[in-house]
């Protein structure tokens, strides 16, 4: 099942990358659709004009110099008198013999179809003409040659008979010339035969025009109709082409497929759709909390799922979320991370790693005078550093704080160690929004002792190469790589992508989760409600196993009962945090983030 879900996946890509680059394709249609048009609308319209010949020359008749005769068509003295026939000089004609036949088709093309047909017209009685002409030359010629003879032996025959008068009758010599002057009025009677029949008949023509050529009714060139097809064609056919070299050259993570084939054996966690309201690089937005129903907040849920099912036979403590640039989002994802993860009971505890351009506070509305430095070099207790997160009970932040001079050395030392050890006896899960790997080695130093590590790629931004790099800095530090997001993903992968998980899941989670945001379930506890609904932690501990439950029975087929949905305060809550982000007005991890 998987090798054939992976086969229709790769005769699919070609598809997925041809409508990605569609508008390209579109384009090349268009400039060769109006550019075909533009130029039919300025062309001289070319019109074809044919009439027919046959040639009934003696050689002609008996097969023999057909060729010849078709050739001779087009010669300069047919030339000379079409010229004269249509008063202008008479362009080429062409000549097709039709098999089997003496008849030759001849065709011509100008701007105006009477002339087109004048000038077919022209050249096959120009044909006949010259041929006329000379048979009518060949026949006087010889007119002239029998009388030059008949002459000839006219003044022969005189001779002869002179001399015949002259000589003794009966003598031999008078038999002599008697015998040559009867040979001579032969030949002479002959060859007076011979131009006696010349005379009475006329010269044979050498051919005659069995179709007279008309005027054509429509040009052969341009047509509109066949020229705007092909045209159509062409620049679908460079479309395609400028569209898959494209793609060829564009080094830029594009969708969920060029994800995974940079970072090959590591799962796509999650597709985190485009979000308008992070355009706005100013404002940092906790989507999570300001739009619970959102489709963001359903792939971050669907994220938070995969985690749980993860840490199953791998407990995760410390979850650390890098990525190879500052513009690919990644403190936009822990922070949404961290949120969600709270919400569904689990204690959690954000650290701002970032100790070069901390924003974390931004998201969460604290401030960033005590913090993560602050605890490092001795000037604050880590309680005292913690703040408690307004409208998430289960979440806490410890902000990067003043900004230090050596965010390295820092991060590598063991004090650092110490107070991650500190953190992990104070909560389930920490998460750490780190600086971007590629710039600086702190994610490096960060990800060797992190439990897990998630990269961040965003789409249409992150690069191929940078994403391999920062993968390959990662195994050499021997980071626990547990999977990779994809921010800012088309908003056609998200469908597909969550439609998918929905039914089968995808990587180590079930799509979508169940009961989270929008309608939590409720738990009988006493304890105070959670950020989503959930009530105190006996029933997020509840929410945790029935979300595990829910991904076996997901995978078993087994079906599971759906506890009674309880009212949601997420929203109430993300709304808090968003209002608060933007009266401060401070830059936005959008995506493309600047973290």
């Amino acid at each position: 099942m998987a090798a054939g879900t992976t086969s229709t996946t790769n005769l699919l890509d070609p598809l997925k990358i041809l409508w990605r680059r569609r508008w390209v394709i579109v384009a090349c249609v268009i400039v060769a659709v109006l550019g075909m048009a533009a130029l039919d609308s300025v062309r001289t319209p070319v019109y074809r004009a044919q009439g027919s010949i046959q040639f009934t020359d003696k050689a002609a008749l008996a097969g023999r110099g057909i060729q010849t005769d078709a050739f001779l068509l087009n010669s300069s003295a047919v030339a000379s008198a079409a010229s004269k026939a249509i008063g202008q000089k008479a362009p080429k004609v062409q000549v097709t013999l039709n098999p089997g036949t003496t008849v030759a088709t001849v065709f011509a093309t100008a701007s105006n179809p009477v002339l087109a047909s004048r000038i077919v017209n022209a050249y096959i009685q120009g044909y006949i003409q010259v041929q006329t002409e000379k048979a009518q030359y060949y026949q006087l010629t010889l007119e002239q040659s029998l009388r030059k003879r008949i002459d000839t032996l006219s003044t022969q025959i005189d001779g002869y008979t002179f001399q015949l008068n002259a000589e003794p009758k009966g003598s031999a010599q008078a038999q002599t010339t008697q015998g040559l002057l009867g040979v001579a009025v032969n030949k002479r009677t002959a060859l007076q035969a011979q131009l006696y029949a010349l005379q009475t008949q006329s010269p044979t023509s050498a051919a005659v025009q069995v179709a007279n050529s008309f005027p054509p009714s429509s040009p052969i060139s341009p047509k509109p109709t066949s020229d705007i097809l092909l045209a159509a064609l062409v620049g679908l056919a460079v479309g395609i082409a400028i569209a898959l070299l494209q793609e060829a050259i564009d080094d830029k993570i594009r969708s969920r497929s060029d994800l995974e084939r940079v970072t090959p054996g590591i799962p796509a966690l999650g597709l985190i759709p485009a979000i308008t309201e992070w355009t706005d690089r100013r404002v940092p937005l906790l989507i999570s909390g300001e739009q619970p129903k959102g489709p963001a907040a359903e792939a971050f849920r669907s994220i938070r799922t995969s985690i749980q099912f993860m840490s199953i036979d791998d407990p995760i403590k410390t979850l650390l979320v890098t990525s190879g640039n500052a513009t690919d989002g990644k403190t936009t994802i822990s922070c949404n991370l961290a949120y969600t993860m709270a919400a569904a009971g689990q204690d959690v505890v954000i650290v701002g790693c970032d100790l070069r351009k901390p924003r974390l506070h931004e998201f969460f509305g604290v401030s960033n005078d005590v913090g993560f430095t602050s605890v490092l070099l001795g000037e604050a207790e880590l309680d005292d550093a913690l703040q408690d997160v307004p409208g998430s009970p289960h979440l806490r932040i410890l902000p990067a704080g003043p900004i230090p001079p050596n965010p390295s050395e820092l991060l590598a030392g063991r004090r650092a160690g110490t107070i991650m050890q500190a953190l992990a006896q104070r909560c389930d899960l920490i998460v750490l929004d780190s600086p971007p790997l590629l710039p600086v080695s702190d994610s490096a130093v960060l990800a060797g002792s992190a439990d897990a590590v998630i990269l961040v790629a965003a789409a249409g931004i992150s690069t191929k190469r940078d994403t391999a790099r920062s993968l390959s800095l990662l195994q050499q530090v021997g980071a626990s790589i547990r999977g990779t997001i994809l921010n800012r993903a088309p908003a056609a992968e998200t469908y597909s992508y969550y439609r998918y998980g929905y039914g089968y899941g995808y990587g180590y989670g079930y799509g979508y989760g169940y009961g989270y945001g929008s309608s939590s379930r409720s738990s009988k506890s006493t304890g105070a409600p959670g950020a989503d609904g959930t009530a105190g932690a006996e029933g997020q501990g509840e929410q945790i196993t029935a979300d595990a439950a829910v991904m076996t029975a997901t995978i078993t087929g087994t079906p599971v009962s759906s506890p009674q949905a309880a009212p949601s305060t997420e929203t109430k809550a993300g709304r808090k945090f968003g209002r608060s982000s933007k009266r401060r007005g401070g830059p936005s991890d959008s995506s493309p983030s600047t973290n």
